[in-house]
């Protein structure tokens, strides 16, 4: 399993998507100090059922993007490779 910090993240959503400038892992996601490591395996293929609503939230869109579909659309933009991941407060 790969770990990866919450500053480390959000500098890859930063990075990937230009349009999230603002990403903060801890209220998009609601990664707070207390919280379990969020945890999930990406693939990096399509989500028909999730990637109109992740285009969305690029947009600008007050949606909710659960953090498997973000750490897959990383996935699917080469930022990360496909696998088990863990995202933590402290790494």
């Amino acid at each position: 399993m790969k770990v990866i910090g919450l500053r480390e993240l959000e500098c890859l959503v930063r990075d990937t998507f230009p349009a999230k400038r603002y990403f903060s892992a801890e209220s998009e996601l609601g990664a707070h100090v207390n919280r379990a490591p969020i945890m999930s395996f990406v693939h990096g293929g399509p989500d028909p059922f999730l990637d109109r609503q992740f285009d969305a939230w690029l947009g600008g869109s007050p949606i909710f993007v659960p953090a498997y579909q973000l750490l897959n659309r990383l996935c699917r933009a080469g930022a990360l490779a496909p696998g088990n991941y863990a995202v933590t407060r402290g790494a």
